[in-house]
This record gives C-alpha cells, structure tokens and sequence, in this order.
C-alpha cells in the first residue's frame, strides 16, 4: 500500500501530542518516536513497516524541531 506525503504529515501531526505532554522530546531517539509511529499507523489502519515508521518519525522529529524553533522567535 502507497503512503502519501500528506497521510505521512497527518500521522506525524498526531504524535506532535506525545512530544508535548508524552514521553517524546526533542532528544529522543529516532527509534524510539519510531514506536510511536508504528501505533500511529496501526490506528489508522496503514501499513506498519520499519522503513514507514522511521519516515514518519523523522517527519514527526523535524515537526516538532520547527514547533520548537518558532515558539523560541516568537518568545524573543
């Protein structure tokens, strides 16, 4: 089953919330957002493979970098 670019964004939009009061941070191991990932995309009923897992979690990981980095300009 093909994952698009947009399903992908949306599934990493959803684990923005376990960056934000979960057990993800911004230091957290690809592998372990990766986890996460997996029962995003269970959820959703998509495909679980590793290769998806990690494009989702890298995604999720540069969301949140970018979340992190215009709070930061807005608070200066």
């Amino acid at each position: 089953m093909f994952v698009t670019d947009k399903k992908i964004a949306e599934i990493a939009d959803n684990l923005q919330s376990a960056f934000e009061v979960g057990s993800l941070h911004s230091q957290s191991s690809i592998s372990k957002i990766a986890a996460h990932a997996a029962d995003e995309l269970a959820d959703s009923g998509l495909p679980t493979r590793r290769s998806l897992c990690l494009v989702v979690a890298k995604v999720a990981l540069a969301t949140w970098t970018e979340t992190t980095i215009q709070t930061k300009a807005a608070l200066s």
